[in-house]
């Protein structure tokens, strides 16, 4: 893992929101952070910024505490010494870190989570929430079984990480997520993106946007126009939308008589329905092998999890320890 270039990202990792479900929810996130702010929130304790550089370091040796504000050392050394490391070793992440355990690089790997965490704005309980949340997410219990039947893919079928997302074409968070799932997916010779339509009864036009693509995929042409539509999010409209499947090559007239014989909404309704089955609060909301990604989107992150995912699927369902 390059931890020191995942984290400087990490205190400058873009965090997609989520847009909202007819019922005013929004998608849940491991720690509901926004981007990290550079100064500490209003009310911290002063106690948060007594700790030096130098002390962080010999708390947790190797972890580069010198990439987060000062306030937020001390927190992270404190919970660092009274949560133990996720793999099940009898040892405290500062524990694994100081006496050089072979749970060193879990500990970590952990620390990083609860770093972003912090670093989003979550206090010291909120943090360890979000930790045991992700961590926990891993097990089998926790996964879901999602349909992929109608889902367009991106990556060979057979590999070892799926990532589902379930997405609105009018959602600007979902226009923010969609590069960097592709790009990951893309990069990555173990990942296959699959994409579910989820639109949302607020956004006027992305069902019929999702109608497009759909007709689209069926003619090979899901990722243009899918890529097109997000482009053109802003200005989205019946008229927009034929003549965007007109650029990708497609008759749009072939669309208003898909549309109009009712061959495309059903299966924007079954991937919605199976989205809500699914718990699915908000878009983009983001499936790992079944189970919900619970951190912020951003490229390193991503990646993070799909490294952590690979470890736990080659150990047959759980963490090695080292």
């Amino acid at each position: 893992m390059r931890l020191k270039s995942f984290s400087i990202a990490l205190l400058a990792a873009l965090c997609v929101s989520a847009c909202m479900r007819e019922d005013g929810n929004a998608a849940p996130r491991a720690d509901e952070a926004e981007q990290p702010a550079a100064a500490p929130p209003a009310g911290a304790p002063a106690a948060g910024g007594t700790m030096s550089l130098e002390q962080a370091q010999q708390a947790l040796p190797g972890f580069p505490v010198e990439n987060l504000p000062p306030y937020l050392r001390q927190t992270l050394v404190q919970v660092a010494q009274d949560e133990f490391v996720y793999d099940g070793s009898p040892y405290t992440l500062a524990g694994c870190l100081k006496e050089d355990k072979p749970c060193k690089r879990h500990a970590m790997r952990g620390l990083t989570v609860l770093a972003n965490a912090l670093a989003g704005g979550a206090s010291a309980t909120e943090a360890l929430t979000a930790y045991g949340r992700y961590y926990n997410s891993f097990d089998q219990k926790n996964r879901k079984s999602i349909e992929l039947v109608d889902a367009p893919c991106l990556g060979p079928a057979d590999a070892k990480v799926t990532l589902v997302e379930y997405a609105d074409y009018e959602c600007p968070h979902c226009a923010a997520a969609a590069p960097l799932l592709h790009q990951v997916a893309e990069q990555h010779p173990d990942v296959r993106l699959c994409f579910q339509h989820f639109p949302l009864p607020t956004h006027d036009n992305a069902f019929s946007a999702s109608q497009a693509a759909v007709y689209a995929q069926r003619q090979g042409k899901f990722w243009e126009l899918h890529e097109l539509i997000f482009k053109n999010q802003q200005r989205l409209s019946p008229q927009v939308i034929k003549d965007l499947v007109q650029q990708v090559g497609l008759d749009p007239q072939g669309l208003v008589q898909a549309v109009q014989k009712d061959e495309l909404a059903p299966v924007v309704e079954k991937q919605r329905d199976q989205g809500r089955k699914l718990g699915v609060m908000g878009t983009p909301t983001v499936f790992v092998n079944g189970r919900q990604y619970a951190l912020p989107l951003s490229p390193e992150l991503l990646r993070f999890t799909i490294e952590d995912e690979l470890e736990w699927q080659s150990h047959g369902g759980k963490w090695a320890n080292e």
